[in-house]
């Protein structure tokens, strides 16, 4: 007689079965579907060790009902979790719910990297502060940050000002802070260990996102670099 591995003894629905399922399960759904990480920070502790607890049948369960990716990224206290769409799955959630992070956010997020760890920043906790920098310490790369925004708002360069600059930027600390690659409390934040996801989907750019700027500002660089899926 033959003998079945773990994996086959495994049950697919050991997370609606045991007693946090019945808890935990459709909040944490509801989370992930929404496009929010998941990581061991704040109220978020016990659906992430609910999460990592059950994470091998949680894979099979978003794969093969939903057409959906459950990942992982980060290392030990650092570990996060996040739904990714897959193309080449048969997806099963309605096009109205599926979109793009904006690609303003994305050029914040990676201004956001660049200042505050490439540059050593590491004391930035304030969004105000971060708008400060942004429009007055960096004079050699604010046309390019104002021509590379404008350009993907579609509007003109000419009429993009330090206003609409806060503007997008504010925009972007909310839908941050909404995945959770941030905690806003008022105007202070705080990063959050998904926020190195940035780094795993725009590797090649993180440490040149200054000459990428500089070359926006003579229109020759194209920005399909600039899509995240959430």
């Amino acid at each position: 007689m033959g003998y079945l591995d773990e994996t086959e003894m495994r049950n697919p629905y050991d997370f609606l079965d045991c007693e946090q399922g019945k808890e935990l399960f459709a909040p944490l759904d509801y989370a992930l579907k929404d496009g929010v990480h998941i990581q061991e920070y704040g109220k978020q502790k016990e659906l992430y060790s609910y999460l990592r607890r059950f994470y091998p049948t949680l894979v099979q369960y978003y794969r093969e009902f939903w057409g959906l990716e459950l990942e992982q990224g980060g290392n030990d206290s650092e570990k996060y979790y996040y739904l990714r769409f897959c193309p080449d799955l048969k997806n099963g959630i309605p096009t109205n719910h599926k979109h793009l992070m904006s690609k303003e956010n994305i050029i914040v997020g990676l201004l956001l990297y660049k200042v505050y760890y490439n540059d050593c920043n590491i004391e930035l906790d304030s969004l105000s502060k971060f708008q400060r920098i942004i429009k007055i310490d960096y004079p050699d790369l604010k046309p390019g940050i104002i021509k590379t925004l404008a350009k993907v708002k579609k509007e003109k360069a000419t009429q993009f000002n330090d206003e609409k600059i806060d503007a997008c930027i504010k925009s972007a600390f909310d839908e941050f802070n909404k995945i959770k690659w941030i905690e806003m409390d008022g105007d202070s934040f705080e990063i959050l260990p998904s926020f190195f996801r940035i780094t795993r989907e725009f590797a090649p750019y993180i440490n040149n996102i200054e000459e990428i700027l500089k070359e926006s500002q003579d229109n020759r660089r194209k920005h399909k670099w600039l899509t995240v899926k959430k």
